[in-house]
């Protein structure tokens, strides 16, 4: 069994003292703790477990090759590396080159291993915008509280994918592995990047430069051919081909290109310590070879290609460049020459550096200390012999960690305590150790979807949830506190843990808590009134305060509420009329006013209240309101509904009525309507039966079915040779003939992207008659390749209606307990916990909950006689036909698979912007995928009246694309119509496809020449690096030519005649060397001719797809609507924009506040030069006046008298302001009249 503890009895509220002792890591009330994301630390999801650690221990396993989590170095060990190293010692890392700098918000390190050769690079970075939340020695203290941060605590969160790997590695970079690690404190933002890569020198260049015996025998022959030149030369060196390859990367790397100086291969020491035996490495360090030969003597040289300056930060050498690879050849040769005791100094180790830059400290002996490796240590993630604080830190933080281990981790607390004998840190430990075994146990609760977690931080509060309710809402009022203009958020975020937990008296707490009248505690912790009992007085001038002081109206909505509600709880009718001032001074009313008493422009629609994160359901409502057959069925519900009532269709029909009538600026849907839109389907029929009154009398006879025909099953074959299987998908319900009511909910509609579907597919071996496969058609284009024909099991259609033979069979209504879906809606609405919506929903996902439940409540007017698919007005209104086509390469036929989808999806550019048609183009053009040997293409069968766009702003890693998508105010569909395959039409579109293509291509090469814009004169440099090199004399030993002045060099090693300046040959000798010059070219004019070239073609190839696209133009759609989002994937605001054809005018509704705009030009200008467009709604233009209108405002009634409401006790929305203004001034006189009127709303 699972569950979790609470903490009740161990944490004192509003204590001025907290004694850490006390308590448990996390549950002790302290102060706000900011929770600073990172795109890295995102990956420390809820529910995934994984132990960090110490700095000073990360940097141990490391230089070790043994980290605890990380699997780096088992993968090491089993690559297959040019190395004859082992990954069994220690590692010795000294500084790298000029590739290690610092900024305001990074670090590079770069270092080489004094024994392997293998490059580190450590790359550090932060958010300097929260630099202060980073973590620092000067917050040590013991006891250490739970909002002190000493010390960074790393945490593996893993490697970049293979494939990535091998796109990065080059020769300059062979790259190894690329790992991730992040500080786990809350509000520490600093990660690290550890990129690990093998030695750029292989062995065979390593035993070249050592073997000595080659270069004493290389000696010996040279004497005895040339004596008298090799008379000084001794056996010393046969040392020395290190240090003399370190002069000359010393020097290449150090000179100009324009004083390239070149090696003749006839220099003594040159021919000697290398020769021929060495000149592959000369050429792959791309020194430039010359052949001379003279008497079948090669008399050239090598000549180096100085690399261009660096240009990293700071002037420092980029890693993976030309320059940063010389480098890394000359830290390992540096390398060898330390290891022969050759170097003249000490290489600069980094340990120390590296710990000063992780924050930490170097532990002495940490390696020979035989703790080192036990398991408690491991655990907890220190070295033996740290601070207690450093102890007791890694254990909070592992505790959140790990909270499945953390009976372990204080039993390992208790065991380092013992080690280093401290009674402090003892104690500590035996009393967290007794508060672990005394917590009361808890139920598990319901959050199946990790939201929780992230309520907890909103509320500044570490997970899991094992907090009393008292401090839940202690941290509730210190955030409302903090925070006032956050109110609505963290009242949902309260509901939604009281939610999610199994325990009825922690779930009336909160939600007392949660509601929008305050409590007299909540009151005073807001306005900070510390005193329980304080003068009116003094009450409104510090709220006055606050409100002078707020930098927004949610705040002072906040301080009026709460002062308000302080006059109620103390029955103060004096503080009562002076905050109703305050509000009229400041523009804002009541909560049950709405600033609805301010003035009212009837000629703009009724906007609607946000009650809870529902500006998403907001707009999709006054965008709906707006489409006359939603309008049509729900104010004529009673013409079209089943024998079941629906009750969303009811509150539909209450608020399309209100927002017709309303004599305010502003009405707000229902809770009820809000909560039934938002309940998943799945959710319903998995929940447990809600309990209710026993029925009374027997059952009603079942729902009367739809006319369901028997599954289609058939084999045609178009005129261009496309086979085409057809079977129809239908419902459960069908099959079971059972009610109609749940032909379209019966899946888990809310959360699906289609509405209804059908496939075909082959008709699979062993199939059950009538159960049909269903396939989800996926818009983005995912590769299918696994599985061409995207069938899904056969057992998801047939779930619960296939007994344990496989036999279908029908279901009896009137002997089961059974509940339709409708019911379940119904039973939920009446029982529903929630008192907002707290879920940011999809618009999508939204939009298919309406639409899904109002199919379910309604007849159907049709039965497709091609199809058997059951037609009705919602679905003859949105619902558009697409057809997805696959071959294969060796296929001449298409498979083909049509959905039914209530909108289609046009996908941005991964970069910039991009018109809407681009968009729709990477959805219904043709994708081949190489690997699967597949082409697949989508089209249109039939398009709808009114067609919705979803523009998929969601990529990998929860991001969000914000790059615009141009938005037309009429979009022509035929170039994405369905056409045969062996017609015109479709042999133009395959053209249009290459074009398209080609037009990509072209775009991209000359993106990444505009990227680039230094390269012009790095090929500049290096072409006059080229042409200025001479050639090798005849001259020999190093001898200056006639008129030549000797060349004297500064070398690192004992050098007396590397290198020879080399001039041009003036010797007559018959036998002239052969000498090649590189042919000039004139890099900007070919540079600017081949940019023209691609230009060119650019603009030749738009100008014929343009041309080709012209005349499609058969069927015009009108932009009617747009909804629009603005934040993150998971977070953010939505509102919407509806053209009024009839005035020709565009409005703007935001919740309450509804605008208008003229400017047709300004307002697709604002929307496509922006990511915020999420959702388009176009209309057919022949019958946009058939489908779509702005319902004009009814005139306002005249208002009601105030005592004829206090007779009858009731209220509607017209009038029960005008009421309630009554009762809040009357409040302290009969407040049961106004309890009255509460029940009564």
């Amino acid at each position: 069994m699972t569950g979790h503890y609470d903490i009740s009895s161990q944490v004192q509220e509003a204590s001025q003292y907290v004694d850490p002792y006390a308590a448990l890591p996390g549950t002790c009330p302290v102060g706000f703790v900011p929770h600073n994301m990172t795109p890295m630390k995102s990956n420390l999801a809820p529910g995934r477990e994984i132990a960090g650690c110490n700095p000073s221990r990360w940097i141990y396993e490391l230089l070790n090759n043994n980290f605890t989590v990380c699997d780096l170095f088992e993968r090491a060990r089993h690559a297959k590396i040019d190395s004859t190293y082992t990954w069994d010692h220690a590692h010795k890392l000294a500084m790298n080159g000029n590739q290690s700098f610092s900024t305001a918000s990074s670090r590079i390190l770069s270092s080489i291993c004094l024994d392997c050769h293998f490059h580190f690079v450590f790359q550090m970075t932060w958010d300097k915008a929260h630099n202060d939340g980073l973590c620092n020695r000067s917050q040590s203290a013991w006891p250490l509280l739970d909002n002190q941060f000493p010390c960074h605590h790393f945490v593996w969160v893993g490697s970049s994918p293979d494939p990535e790997i091998a796109q990065d590695s080059s020769k300059y970079c062979p790259l190894l592995a690329r790992e991730h690690f992040v500080c786990s404190a809350p509000p520490c933002t600093f990660q690290l990047t550890l990129e690990i890569s093998e030695p750029r020198m292989p062995q065979s260049w390593v035993s070249l430069l050592l073997d000595r015996e080659a270069i004493c025998e290389q000696l010996r022959t040279a004497k005895e051919q040339e004596p008298s030149r090799y008379q000084g030369a001794t056996d010393e060196w046969a040392y020395q081909a290190t240090l003399n390859l370190n002069t000359y990367l010393k020097n290449l790397l150090e000179s100009a290109p324009e004083d390239a100086r070149s090696i003749s291969k006839r220099n003594k020491r040159f021919a000697v310590l290398f020769g021929p035996r060495c000149f592959a490495m000369f050429r792959q360090l791309e020194f430039i070879e010359q052949v001379e030969l003279r008497d079948g003597v090669d008399e050239g040289s090598f000549t180096p290609s100085p690399p261009p300056p660096a240009s990293g930060p700071h002037k420092v050498t980029e890693t993976g460049t030309y320059r940063s690879y010389l480098e890394d050849v000359r830290a390992e040769v540096q390398c060898l020459i330390h290891k022969a005791g050759q170097a003249a100094e000490k290489p600069t180790i980094i340990t120390p550096v590296l710990h000063a830059h992780l924050g930490c400290s170097e532990v002495p002996n940490a390696a020979t200390n035989a703790l080192v490796n036990t398991e408690r240590y491991k655990l907890i993630g220190v070295l033996p012999n740290q601070t207690r604080e450093i102890v007791v830190y890694a254990y909070k933080r592992q505790w959140h960690l790990l909270p499945s281990r953390r009976r372990a981790l204080i039993d390992s607390i208790m065991g380092i305590a013992n080690d280093i004998g401290d009674e402090a840190l003892s104690d500590y430990a035996i009393i967290q150790s007794s508060l672990f075994d005394n917590q009361t146990y808890r139920p598990a609760t319901n959050d199946d979807d990790g939201l929780v977690p992230q309520a907890l931080n909103f509320l500044g509060l570490q997970p899991p949830n094992n907090y009393s309710a008292d401090s839940l809402i202690q941290a509730f009022r210190q955030k409302l506190a903090r925070d006032p203009a956050d109110a609505t958020t963290a009242r949902s975020m309260l509901l939604l843990i009281a939610q999610n937990s199994n325990d009825d008296l922690y779930q009336a707490q909160l939600l007392m808590e949660a509601d929008a009248k305050m409590s007299l505690a909540t009151s005073r912790a807001i306005l900070d009134l510390r005193a329980t009992d304080v003068p009116w007085e003094t009450a409104y001038e510090v709220a006055k305060k606050k409100i002078e002081a707020s930098k927004s109206k949610e705040a002072t909505q906040v301080y009026l509420d709460a002062l308000e509600a302080i006059a109620d709880h103390t029955y103060s009718p004096a503080l009562k009329q002076a905050s109703m001032e305050l509000r009229r001074e400041n523009g804002i009313y009541g909560a049950k006013g709405n600033g609805d008493d301010g003035p009212v422009n009837y000629a703009l629609p009724v906007g609607l209240h946000n009650i809870g994160n529902t500006c998403y359901l907001n707009s999709l409502l006054q965008y709906l309101f707006t489409v006359k057959p939603i309008r049509d069925i729900v104010l004529n519900y009673d013409d079209v509904k089943l024998a079941l009532d629906d009750e969303i269709a009811k509150e539909l029909s209450e608020l399309f009525q209100n927002l017709q009538s309303s004599k305010h600026s502003a009405t707000k849907p229902s809770q009820r309507l809000a909560n039934a839109v938002l309940l998943s389907t799945r959710t319903l029929l998995h929940n447990p039966k809600q309990p209710s009154e026993p029925p009374i009398g027997s059952r009603p006879p079942p729902l009367p079915a739809r006319p369901s025909p028997a599954p289609l099953a058939q084999t045609t074959e178009d005129g261009d040779g496309t086979t085409v299987r057809t079977t129809l998908a239908l419902e459960p319900s069908e099959m079971a003939s059972n009610s109609s009511s749940r032909t379209l909910v019966d899946q888990e509609d809310a959360r699906s992207d289609h509405s209804y579907e059908r496939v075909e597919a082959v008709h699979m071996p062993g199939q059950t008659d009538g159960v049909v496969e269903i396939t989800a058609k996926n818009e983005e284009p995912v590769d299918h390749s696994q599985d061409p024909q995207r069938s899904t099991e056969a057992g998801l259609a047939t779930e619960g209606f296939l007994d344990s033979q496989g036999s279908s069979q029908d279901v009896d209504m009137a002997g089961a307990e059974f509940e339709t879906v409708d019911q379940k809606v119904l039973n939920a609405l009446e029982h529903q916990k929630r008192s907002s919506g707290t879920d940011q929903q999809d618009v999508e996902e939204v939009m298919g909950s309406i639409l899904n439940r109002l199919q379910a409540a309604i007849r159907p007017t049709s039965v497709d006689q091609k199809t058997g698919i059951q037609l009705e007005k919602i679905m003859e209104t949105f619902f558009v036909t697409t057809v997805n086509y696959t071959k294969k390469f060796d296929e001449k036929k298409y498979q083909s698979e049509v959905s039914f989808d209530r909108s289609i999806t046009a996908f941005p550019a991964p970069d910039g912007p991009c018109s809407l048609y681009d968009a729709l183009g990477r959805n219904f053009d043709q994708q081949i995928l190489e690997e699967s040997k597949l082409s697949r293409y989508t089209a249109i069968r039939t398009l709808p009246p009114v067609l919705h766009v979803l523009i998929q702003r969601s990529q990998s890693m929860g991001s969000k694309n914000g790059n615009a998508v141009v938005i037309p105010e009429t979009l022509y569909m035929d170039r994405y119509m369905d056409a045969p395959h062996a017609s015109s039409v479709f042999r133009r579109r395959v053209e249009d496809w290459a074009l398209s293509d080609r037009i990509s291509d072209l775009k991209s090469q000359i993106s990444r020449i505009d990227s680039n814009p230094t390269y012009l004169s790095y090929l500049e440099r290096y072409a006059a690096g080229m042409l200025e090199t001479g050639q090798v004399d005849g001259k020999t030993d190093g001898e200056p030519a006639d008129g030549e002045t000797e060349e004297f060099w500064d070398f690192d090693g004992p050098v007396d005649d590397d290198y020879l300046f080399v001039t041009p040959t003036t010797s007559t000798s018959p036998e002239q060397p052969i000498s090649i010059q590189p042919k000039l070219y004139n890099i900007r004019a070919t540079d600017a001719a081949l940019r023209e070239m691609l230009e060119a073609e650019l603009q030749q190839r738009e100008q014929t797809l343009k041309e080709h696209q012209e005349g499609l133009k058969g069927t015009p759609y009108r932009l009617h609507a747009v909804i629009c989002h603005r934040g993150h994937l998971m977070s953010g605001h939505y509102w919407v924009w509806i053209h009024d054809f009839e005035e020709n005018t565009w409005r703007w509704y935001n919740d309450a506040d509804v605008r208008e705009n003229k400017n047709t030009a300004e307002v697709l200008g604002t929307l496509s030069t922006s990511g915020e467009p999420y959702y388009l709604c176009y209309v057919r233009d022949e019958n946009k006046a058939e489908y779509v209108n702005v319902p004009k405002r009814q005139p306002p009634t005249p208002p009601s008298e105030p005592h004829d409401i206090l007779a009858s006790g009731k209220t509607t929305e017209k009038d029960g302001e005008d009421a309630e203004a009554v009762v809040e001034v009357l409040a302290p006189v009969i407040e049961g009249v106004e309890l009255s009127l509460q029940v009564t709303r």
